[in-house]
């Protein structure tokens, strides 16, 4: 008798489980979103006296440059003077920080440029800083040449810029995406699916190229193409709050002064390596001076970043060629003029911060040492 008992309750709890699925599934979330939500369930957002910025700790060099304004002691300070604290999430994926930055929890986050030009596209964003302008690449297991990846089994993920890096070297041979078999793959599997053979080659944004070369010094490189990376915020917080917004943006400023120096350059790296281990659960297999080396290059050695260039906007540019991919692909709705997207990059901020440095103290460093452990830094 007790064994039927327990049948029958376990049989109502899973039924009641079930219809609150079915629940969940009818609210109109996407099961993407209600991943999303589950993986950062908790985090904590909110409050009219913070200021909350997602970033991606595994990504650099812009995972770099946010755990520096995490650590900001110098931006803590003078928010404090107008009440305010900013606090900064970690995100395993652009895709997760946009849902919630339109969501509202974020007031701003570092995006890719391909979840940037998306963001400009489809809600109301201010892209402020430049923070990266470095390479997606193909690699392959064997020495071949782009058109050799011609009915080759190619990973990539769809949508990004890798993907678009990808698309533009077949198209420069005269093949398509229907000439190879795309897999859709998280950058993270792509090393290791090419060393066990299931696919030929690959397209990813850094650090996994520099990943997979430290683990497999047998992989060759076959083609690079240009990727940029962003700080947006939320326009109405920009509106709202634009002392706050500047003292953000001269916070990045500060972070890629602070980094000029090998010394400090290699303790913001010790830093985002130990950020980038406790949010995946594992240890940051990149080397601290390969790190420091995609942080120079991608970033520190970038003219006149982390200003954004007006040119970067041009029409025919590359990011127009980008917006009219992710129209192409439906990312990004086809009636979406090219003025909207333009019209979200602010080319005046960061300008105006740069020229004055003594009053927003740029050349002030003081980082934080300790690492707060409830979620937010």
């Amino acid at each position: 008798m007790r064994a039927l008992v327990r049948w029958l309750a376990a049989t109502v709890f899973l039924f009641l489980c079930l219809c609150a699925c079915s629940r969940k599934e009818s609210d109109g979330t996407s099961a993407k979103e209600k991943h999303a939500a589950a993986r950062y369930a908790w985090y904590s957002f909110g409050g009219d006296d913070v200021i909350d910025i997602g970033s991606q700790p595994l990504t650099l060099p812009e995972g770099a440059v946010a755990e520096l304004v995490s650590r900001d002691t110098v931006l803590a300070s003078r928010l404090a003077a107008s009440g305010t604290t900013v606090r900064v999430h970690p995100f395993f994926k652009g895709r997760d920080l946009a849902q919630f930055l339109a969501s509202g929890k974020l007031q701003g986050g570092i995006f890719a440029d391909m979840p940037a030009l998306t963001a400009a596209a489809t809600s109301d964003v201010v892209c402020v800083a430049l923070m990266k302008e470095g390479f997606a690449s193909i690699i392959s297991k064997k020495a071949m040449l782009t058109r050799d990846l011609k009915g080759k089994r190619v990973a990539t993920g769809v949508g990004s810029a890798a993907h678009f890096t990808l698309l533009s070297a077949l198209q420069n041979e005269g093949l398509t995406e229907k000439d190879i078999h795309l897999v859709p793959m998280e950058v993270s599997e792509m090393p290791q699916a090419l060393a066990e053979g299931t696919i030929d080659a690959f397209s990813a944004w850094e650090p996994t190229p520099t990943l997979a070369f430290a683990g497999h010094p047998e992989f060759h490189l076959v083609h690079k193409g240009v990727s940029y990376g962003f700080l947006c915020l939320r326009g109405d917080f920009v509106r709202s709050h634009p002392e706050q917004a500047r003292e953000l943006a001269a916070a990045v400023a500060r972070a890629c002064g602070y980094m000029r120096s090998p010394k400090e350059l290699e303790q913001a790296a010790g830093w985002t390596a130990a950020s980038a281990a406790k949010l995946q659960g594992a240890p940051y297999l990149l080397s601290r001076r390969a790190m420091t080396t995609i942080v120079r290059n991608d970033l520190l050695n970038v003219p006149g970043a982390p200003r954004i260039p007006a040119g970067l906007l041009d029409e025919e540019g590359l990011l127009y060629k980008k917006f009219t991919f992710l129209k192409r692909i439906g990312k990004i709705p086809e009636s979406t003029p090219w003025a909207k997207v333009r019209g979200s990059f602010d080319i005046e901020m960061m300008r105006h911060v740069m020229t004055e440095g003594d009053k927003l103290a740029l050349q002030r460093f003081d980082y934080r040492n300790s690492d707060p452990s409830d979620g937010a830094k």
